[in-house]
């Protein structure tokens, strides 16, 4: 296995995803969407009504960190 081109991966995968995610790419930030994201499935409610939840409140973010 070659340790050097696989580190080399990694880090164009993660430039991909902070290219993408912005500042949402921040570990605490992704740790809220994951936590929100989860509250929502474990709702009650069809899953359309779910994934609408989800996009309104996590995809269509627009609150600041920390609150």
């Amino acid at each position: 296995m070659d340790f050097r081109k696989l580190g080399q991966q990694a880090g164009k995968l993660k430039k991909q995803a902070e290219d993408k995610l912005g500042d949402r790419a921040e570990p605490e930030n992704l740790k809220r969407d994951a936590k929100e994201l989860r509250e929502i499935l474990a709702g009650d409610g069809s899953l359309a009504e779910k994934a609408k939840q989800a996009k309104k409140e996590v995809v269509d973010r627009d609150k600041p960190v920390g609150n």
